[in-house]
């Protein structure tokens, strides 16, 4: 159970970080700063599903939660992987 508590700690510290990157990333215009924002949201939803779903047991709305915390992970991986191929 203690690996659950550190990843539920850990996706509750890397929301704000995320903010924080966000907004940084929005004034400065630094590349770097965004891709870090995009790396620290998606660890985050990660861990939050995986820390969620290690718990879930057959309640159905805590697994529609870490389902929807997949999908926003894939989809924001597949989102972070393209945008290396895109010419700026």
């Amino acid at each position: 159970m203690a690996w659950q508590a550190v990843l539920f700690g850990y996706a509750l510290v890397a929301m704000p970080v995320f903010v924080v990157l966000g907004v940084v990333a929005q004034v400065t215009g630094s590349r770097p700063v965004r891709r870090a924002a995009e790396i620290a949201v998606l660890s985050s939803a990660a861990a939050f599903a995986v820390a969620l779903g290690s718990v879930a047991g057959d309640d159905g709305l805590q697994w529609t939660l870490v389902v929807l915390l997949v999908v926003i992970f894939v989809g924001g991986l597949v989102m972070h992987v393209r945008s290396y191929f895109r010419s700026s």
